[in-house]
């Protein structure tokens, strides 16, 4: 079956000279707290993480997006999530602590299925503008079956957005960590071949951006 997948992402990336889906952000630096749980390798204890908060279509201003949340965890392991109903499908947000934001798609572990999310803190974000972000966001991370809380991530936004480091999910976790379902795991490794391929590379993280 033809690879339809990458060049469409490649074409959109190369049309926005940005990420294929979201192009814009602002990267942070936090720590993630957390305590054990068997249903993902989360380290023990606190962790300092970057990361990005971004708007998934890109739209402008203060305007409705599918925001998204996106970290590096010790070894590393990507871990991108994205505003959501029931924390598995997208919806827009109008602002940046308006609900949670899940994984979408779930990890296979030791052959069982988890999805992961994080709860914003309650507090008032104007919009979803970048610059609405406040100095500090506070999530709680849960992981389903049933849903629990596995820890705590802290960001504190930067005034950048370039890629350092490029945040990947599927290039980027644990060995026993699997995208699931396969085949919508290889077609999200096939739009971020294609969005890579699309957009001028970083300066400072080519030639693999």
């Amino acid at each position: 079956m033809p690879d339809l997948v990458t060049p469409a992402f490649r074409a959109l990336a190369a049309a926005r000279d940005a990420r294929a889906f979201h192009p814009r952000g602002r990267w942070f630096r936090g720590t993630v707290t957390a305590t054990y749980d068997p249903a993902l390798p989360v380290p023990v204890g606190e962790s300092e993480v970057v990361g990005r908060l971004s708007k998934g279509i890109g739209t402008p201003g203060g305007l409705p997006d599918v925001l998204g949340l996106a970290f590096r965890l010790p070894g590393p392991w990507d871990v991108l999530l994205s505003t959501s109903f029931a924390r598995v499908l997208p919806r827009l947000a109008r602002n940046w602590s308006s609900g949670p934001y899940g994984s979408i798609t779930p990890f296979r572990r030791r052959g069982r299925l988890v999805w992961l999310a994080a709860v914003p803190d309650r507090c008032r974000t104007r919009s979803a503008a970048l610059d609405a972000l406040p100095d500090e966001l506070g999530f709680t991370l849960e992981v389903s079956g049933p849903w629990r809380p596995v820890g705590r991530l802290v960001v504190r936004p930067l005034d950048v957005d370039r890629d350092l480091p490029v945040l990947d999910p599927v290039r980027n976790r644990p060995p026993d960590v699997d995208l699931a379902p396969a085949v919508l795991a290889k077609a999200r490794e096939r739009a971020y071949q294609g969005s890579r391929r699309g957009r001028s590379p970083d300066p400072v993280t080519a030639p693999d951006a």
